[in-house]
C-alpha cells in the first residue's frame, strides 16, 4: 500500500473523503424544498441549518489544527468520517428541525477535522508537488457535487426518498473509517519541521504569522464564502431572474462544477511548471467577478448556463491554493495554519448563509448576488496585497527552474 516516495493507498482514502464531501457541503442547499416541507420551514430556515454546519466548523478548527500538529493525521481525519457520517444519516432522519440543526452542526465539525489533517497530509505524501496534490481536492470536490444535482433529479423523477442522495456519501465515509483503520500515515514526529530556514526558499525577511497571516486568513473567508453563495442560490437566481424552470436551474450547478474540474485540473498541471499559485490568488478573483456580472445580466439561458461554468473555472483552487501559499511562509505549522485559515472558513459558512437569509428575507435574490460582487471585490484586494508581501519577502528559492510554490512545504 505505500509506495517508495509517499502513501498512494492513504491519498486515495483522502481524496474519496473529499469525493463525498463535495456531495455533502451543498447537500442542505440541494434538497431545500424537501426540508423544508419536512420540517415545516422556509428558506431562510434551511439557510440557518448551513449555518449551523459552518459554526460547528468555526468552534473547533483552530483547536483541531493546533492538535493535529502534536498528534498527528490520521486519528483526526477518522474521527471527521464518523461525524460526517452522523450528519448524513441524522438529518434526513431527524424527528425535528431542532435535531437537524444539531445534526447540521455535526458536519461542520467533521470538515473541521478532516481539513487540519488531510491538507498537511497531502504536503507530506507528496512533498515535491504540494500545491497540485492540494487543488486536486478542489476536483474531487467539484465532481461530487457535479454528481449529486443529477442524483437528486434521478430520485425526484423515480418519486423515491429524497434521504437516500444523503445515505450514499453517509456509507462512503463509514467505508472510509473502515479503510483508514488499516492506512499508512507518516509518523507523528516526522510531520512537524524544526529549523530556522524553510526548504527550497530564502526569505529576506522571517514573516510574521498575524501580519503576513492577516491576508491569507481572510481569503479563508472570501473564496469559501463565494463557493457557498453560487453552490446554493445559483438554481434561486436561474428560476426568480433567469426564468429558468427547476430542472434547468438545478444543471447551472453541474456547469458551474464542471468549469471548476476544468480548472483545477489545468492547474494542477500548470502548477508544476509554469504558475505559481500566489499568481492565481491574484488573477482568479478579479476574472470571476467579472463572470457574476455577466451571469447577473444576462436572460439567455446559453449565456447564464457559460457564465456559470466560468464562475466555476475561476473560483476553484483558490482556497486550497490558499494554503499551500500560507504553509510556504510558515512551514513548520501546517496543522495549525490549516486550522487557522478554517476558522476564516467556519465564520464565512456560518455568517454568510445567515447573512444572505436575512437578505432575502428584506429583498430578493438578486440582493445576496450584489453581496456576492462585494465578497468578491474584496478578494480581488486581497489577492494583490498578498503578491506584493510574497514578492516582498521571497528572496529566492532553490528550485527556480520549476517554480512550484507548495514544494517549500516539506516536512
Amino acid at each position: 500500500m505505500k509506495r517508495k516516495d509517499g502513501y498512494t493507498f492513504s491519498a486515495v482514502c483522502c481524496y474519496s473523503a473529499y469525493f463525498a464531501f463535495g456531495m455533502a457541503y451543498i447537500m442542505l442547499a440541494q434538497n431545500m424544498s424537501f426540508l423544508q416541507a419536512q420540517f415545516h420551514t422556509d428558506a431562510a430556515g434551511i439557510s440557518f441549518m448551513i449555518a449551523a454546519f459552518g459554526l460547528g466548523r468555526l468552534c473547533t478548527v483552530f483547536i483541531d489544527g493546533m492538535i493535529v500538529d502534536k498528534i498527528g493525521r490520521k486519528g483526526m481525519i477518522m474521527i471527521g468520517t464518523i461525524f460526517m457520517a452522523a450528519f448524513l444519516f441524522g438529518v434526513p432522519l431527524a424527528p425535528s428541525y431542532f435535531v437537524a440543526l444539531c445534526f447540521s452542526a455535526f458536519g461542520g465539525l467533521s470538515i473541521a477535522c478532516l481539513d487540519t489533517g488531510t491538507y498537511p497530509s497531502l504536503m507530506e505524501f507528496f512533498p515535491k508537488y504540494g500545491s497540485s496534490s492540494t487543488v486536486i481536492l478542489k476536483a474531487i470536490i467539484s465532481f461530487g457535487s457535479a454528481l449529486l444535482p443529477l442524483l437528486i433529479i434521478f430520485l425526484n423523477k423515480e418519486n423515491l426518498f429524497y434521504g437516500l442522495a444523503f445515505f450514499l456519501p453517509g456509507l462512503i465515509y463509514i467505508t472510509l473509517f473502515l479503510l483508514l483503520i488499516r492506512a499508512p500515515f507518516p509518523r507523528k514526529e516526522s510531520a512537524v519541521v524544526s529549523g530556522k530556514t524553510p526548504p527550497h526558499v530564502r526569505f529576506k525577511k522571517k514573516p510574521k504569522f498575524w501580519l503576513d497571516g492577516a491576508a491569507f486568513v481572510l481569503i479563508g473567508f472570501t473564496a469559501p464564502g463565494l463557493l457557498y453563495i453560487m453552490g446554493t442560490w445559483l438554481p434561486t437566481y436561474g428560476q426568480q431572474v433567469t426564468g429558468m424552470e427547476l430542472g434547468q436551474s438545478l444543471k447551472l450547478v453541474s456547469y458551474y462544477n464542471m468549469g471548476a474540474i476544468l480548472s483545477v485540473v489545468c492547474l494542477a498541471l500548470l502548477l508544476m511548471k509554469v504558475l505559481r499559485p500566489v499568481t492565481i490568488l491574484a488573477v482568479f478573483p478579479v476574472a470571476s467577478f467579472l463572470s457574476t456580472v455577466l451571469f447577473m445580466i444576462t436572460r439567455s439561458f446559453a449565456v447564464a448556463d457559460f457564465a456559470a461554468f466560468l464562475i466555476g473555472v475561476f473560483t476553484a483552487g483558490v482556497f486550497q491554493l490558499c494554503i499551500a501559499v500560507f504553509c510556504e511562509f510558515f512551514w513548520n505549522r501546517k496543522g495549525t495554519v490549516t486550522g487557522t485559515i478554517d476558522t476564516a472558513t467556519g465564520i464565512a459558512q456560518a455568517g454568510i448563509p445567515f447573512v444572505t437569509g436575512l437578505i432575502l428575507r428584506n429583498t430578493d435574490i438578486q440582493g445576496v448576488f450584489f453581496f456576492s460582487l462585494a465578497v468578491n471585490g474584496m478578494g480581488i484586494l486581497l489577492g494583490l496585497l498578498v503578491n506584493y508581501r510574497y514578492r516582498r519577502l521571497l528572496a529566492g528559492r532553490d528550485d527556480e527552474l520549476e517554480p512550484k510554490s507548495a514544494e517549500a512545504v516539506n516536512r
